[in-house]
C-alpha cells in the first residue's frame, strides 16, 4: 500500500514538473515532490529493488531488524563501506537474499530475491518491514 502511494507521488511530482514547462516555482515544488518518489520498487529478473533515503549502516540494521520481525532465519551476513549481504531460509526452505548497495553517503539500494526465480509478494513484505523499521516512531 505504501508503495503505492509512493508510486503516485512520483507519477504526480513527474507530471508536475512536464505541465510546468519553464516556470521556475513549479519546477522547484516539482523536485520536491520527486525527492518523495525515491522508494519506489524495480522487480527485475526476481529481485525486488528498492533505494531508501537513508546511509548502509542505518539500512543494514533495518534489514536484519526485519528478517528477525518476520521470525527469518539468517545463514550468513557481511557488510564493509559499500556493499552489504545477508543470506538465509525461509520455513518452508527457500532461501533469501538481501543485497545492500551505498549509492552515496544517506542513499542505499537493497535488493531482495527469495528462491532462485524470486517471490514477489515475499519480498515486497520484507521490503514493508525494512520501511516499517526506517520510519520515524
Amino acid at each position: 500500500m505504501i508503495s503505492r502511494k509512493i508510486k503516485l507521488l512520483a507519477v504526480l511530482a513527474c507530471l508536475l514538473i512536464f505541465v510546468a514547462g519553464c516556470s521556475r516555482k513549479w519546477a522547484i515544488i516539482g523536485t520536491a515532490a520527486a525527492a518523495v518518489g525515491v522508494g519506489t520498487y524495480a522487480y527485475v529478473k526476481g529481485d525486488l529493488k528498492r533505494t531508501y533515503d537513508v546511509n548502509m549502516e542505518k539500512a543494514y540494521a533495518a534489514s536484519l531488524q526485519a528478517l528477525s520481525q518476520l521470525k527469518l532465519t539468517t545463514e550468513s551476513k557481511t557488510r564493509d563501506a559499500f556493499n552489504g549481504i545477508i543470506k538465509g531460509k525461509m520455513a518452508d526452505g527457500k532461501s533469501f537474499e538481501i543485497n545492500l548497495k551505498r549509492l552515496n553517503d544517506n542513499v542505499t539500494e537493497i535488493g531482495v530475491r527469495i528462491g532462485t526465480f524470486g517471490d514477489r509478494e515475499r519480498s515486497e513484505t520484507i521490503h514493508d518491514k525494512i520501511l516499517s523499521n526506517l520510519e520515524p516512531s
